[in-house]
């Protein structure tokens, strides 16, 4: 029987969401969807993105371009456009611009982001991260990265932006969670066609081992670096 792509990324899938570990059910995004989430609880989650993702995004990026097959190699340059121009989302500006467009609007100064000690978890999330660019099986890095976390992003952003529109009035205009509506369309691109993806290239049962065992860490390194956002303060 000829392998199933799509199959075998909707199994991973619904094991994750039937594990209540996604994303969209962190606790920073619970806390945002009903109003209780404060000031220093939105600046503390950005504290997180920006080490555990952000700020490296562009250079594991970069490392993973190198390895994977040519024709994959577009899609991955323009995914570095958008994290350093917008280009996908004509905004004219990279991520790490929006995500300090966010904080500043809450009051808070960049240096409470980028003079923090990351902690251990967004430490590991990003160390993950460079380990799938540099050292793993090179169609990891798609199903940790890409499928286990860009994917998960939509739906959790979704939920966030309803929770700004209907409670953070008060503090968040529109322009101001700009890297969120962003993400909401440009990740559903970066994350998609997987199941495609892992016909072509996940041609052995060890490749899809190891493509799983990578879509789980990624998603469970970066739930562990979402929910760690306490402690910031100005």
């Amino acid at each position: 029987m000829a392998f199933d792509g799509e199959a075998f990324v909707q199994e991973m899938r619904q094991e994750l969401i039937a594990s209540g570990r996604t994303l969209d059910k962190a606790d920073w995004v619970e806390r945002v969807a009903n109003g209780t989430a404060t000031p220093q609880d939105l600046v503390g989650w950005a504290r997180q993105h920006y080490w555990g993702v952000t700020y490296h995004t562009r250079r594991f990026l970069s490392i993973w371009v190198g390895r994977i097959p040519y024709e994959m190699t577009e899609a991955t340059i323009e995914n570095i456009g958008e994290e350093v121009l917008g280009i996908q989302s004509k905004s004219g500006f990279g991520h790490l611009h929006w995500l300090f467009e966010f904080t500043r609007a809450l009051g808070a100064p960049d240096e409470a982001i980028t003079s923090a000690t990351p902690n251990v978890e967004a430490v590991l999330s990003e160390s993950f991260l460079y380990n799938l660019a540099h050292q793993r099986p090179w169609y990891e890095f798609q199903f940790g990265a890409s499928l286990g976390i860009e994917n998960q992003i939509p739906d959790a952003y979704i939920r966030a932006v309803k929770g700004f529109k209907e409670h953070y009035s008060h503090l968040l205009q529109p322009e101001d969670y700009a890297f969120h509506t962003i993400h909401i369309s440009v990740d559903e691109d970066h994350g998609g066609h997987v199941g495609e993806f892992a016909e072509r290239y996940l041609d052995t049962d060890e490749k899809r081992r190891s493509a799983r065992s990578a879509y789980f860490a990624g998603a469970e390194a970066t739930r562990r670096c979402w929910d760690a956002y306490a402690g910031v303060s100005w």
